[in-house]
């Protein structure tokens, strides 16, 4: 049996990078296309990237969890552009 990685992204940031435990079944993404479409249904329902995404080989699961990082980066850098644009007094919401 072939090792399983799991990153778990909580608040659209990735706080685990782990081996699964032996015994456990999961069911594993088989391309990109598949664990992507599972990232849009996640940040679809629930209004973030939040889940736990399961990969075949530890070097998939890093290069998944550090996309994961570069989207909240874009996203807090794409923010930070708003407020320091904002006029003095506006509000802002997102």
């Amino acid at each position: 049996m072939s090792d399983t990685f799991v990153v778990v992204v909580e608040h659209n940031l990735v706080t685990a990078l782990e081996r699964v435990a032996d015994g456990i079944f999961v069911q594993i993404p088989q391309s990109k296309l598949e664990v992507g479409t599972q990232l849009a249904d996640n940040n679809r329902a629930n209004g973030c990237i939040d889940g736990r995404y399961y990969f075949d080989s530890a070097q998939r699961a890093r290069i998944f969890a550090t996309l994961c990082l570069e989207f909240t980066k874009a996203l807090v850098e794409k923010r930070l552009d708003v407020l320091k644009a904002l006029a003095t007094g506006a509000e802002y919401h997102a």
